[in-house]
């Protein structure tokens, strides 16, 4: 019994789960992105990031980052009806579209100093966000334009550019494929009958193949984005090795979620577990298997990994939810509403933190409505 208790306390901690609702869920989403908005600055930037232990706010930018947050600003808007979080995500659109480069063939958005696949793989999903939940139009061919700018990235097998310099580097990134084998399938959902799926698959193989060992890894990377891509691809494309692959990554994300759930970051369970996972991190995974999630329910290759995945998005929201900086919380602080509603990594949060922390929540929202409603 003793070396059973050291084990469970020590080895292989329980894992905590507290219950919530899609109440609950919702009102942190929208806190969330609250926090987001209030963050807009008078250029179409957001704030970057905040040290809640000394009030200072965190200096410089990540471009890729803010087409993130415009995407899940669109995302939240999407779910909540929110008027704020589409004039928040419209104003970085609007920046971004005033800083676009017109190549002749394809259009870029080209922020000073850089031109990434990734950052326009994001800021195409955050367009057919906005597509799909106003039903406006008007960026059609500036998507398409885009569109073509991430073909012009992709190499012959399937490999991505990170970034354009008077043509494609050789560079690649940790998550630019991810990002633009994602905005391709999102471009073929919207655009049925043009390519984009085919020219999406190109790299999802690059993935499932090639990319781990052609860019030195020793283990497969559990991308988010990837997950994101297979979701969102075209049925009719969905080979059995792709297929394989999404297992795979489901796999890894359940491995990641169930050890963030043993974190307690208190007493001997900080020694065997360390301080709860940064939420950036923490939500990547979370997303990932959200997606990984709506693929299993449509996909019957997959339909012996849908209870499972249930149980681990709805662990994670509640760990999230349990997380969040509530206003009372932040009343202490020097800037309290630049604390509400987020996240925080031992005193510090960031604009990711919240944009992948939402994504893993919207991700369990329908699995808690489902469970509540009996189905």
């Amino acid at each position: 019994m003793l070396g059973t208790a050291v084990v469970r306390v020590a080895v292989v901690p329980a894992e905590v789960c507290p219950p919530v609702t899609a109440a609950e869920v919702r009102r942190s989403i929208d806190a969330a992105a609250g926090w987001l908005e209030r963050g807009v600055q008078p250029d179409g930037t957001y704030l970057y990031g905040y040290h809640r232990d000394t009030g200072v706010v965190q200096a410089g930018y990540n471009e890729v980052r803010h087409a993130g947050i415009v995407m899940v600003l669109y995302q939240a808007y999407a779910a909540t009806g929110s008027a704020e979080a589409l004039v928040a995500a419209d104003a970085g659109l609007d920046r971004a579209l005033g800083q676009l480069f017109d190549h002749g063939d394809w259009v870029a958005w080209a922020p000073p100093g850089e031109m990434t696949s990734g950052g326009n793989g994001l800021i195409v999903a955050g367009l057919v966000f906005r597509r799909q939940a106003t039903g406006d139009h008007r960026y059609d061919d500036l998507m398409r334009g885009i569109g073509r700018f991430l073909i012009a990235m992709q190499f012959s097998d399937g490999s991505v550019s990170s970034d354009w310099r008077d043509g494609p580097t050789p560079d690649h990134s940790l998550y630019s494929t991810g990002e633009t084998a994602w905005g391709l399938a999102l471009m073929g959902q919207e655009f049925p009958g043009e390519g984009w799926g085919e020219a999406a698959v190109r790299t999802i193989d690059y993935m499932v193949t090639d990319r781990d060992r052609a860019e030195g890894r020793f283990s497969r990377l559990p991308d988010h984005w990837a997950a994101h891509a297979l979701a969102d691809l075209r049925p009719d494309l969905l080979t059995d090795a792709r297929i394989d692959y999404a297992r795979r990554l489901a796999g890894y994300f359940s491995i990641r979620l169930r050890f963030e759930s043993q974190r307690l970051g208190t007493g001997i369970n900080l020694w065997v577990r360390w301080y709860p996972g940064t939420p950036a991190g923490f939500g990547t995974a979370g997303e990932g298997m959200g997606a990984l999630r709506h693929l299993a329910v449509d996909d019957q290759r997959l339909a012996d990994l849908v209870g499972g995945m249930d149980d681990r998005v709805v662990c994670t929201a509640a760990l999230m939810v349990d997380r969040q900086i509530t206003p009372a919380e932040a009343a202490s602080g020097p800037h309290p509403m630049l604390e509400e509603g987020a996240w925080f990594y031992r005193g510090y949060s960031q604009m990711d933190d919240q944009q992948h922390t939402i994504t893993s929540l919207l991700e369990a929202l329908p699995v808690l409505e489902a469970r509540e409603a009996g189905r």
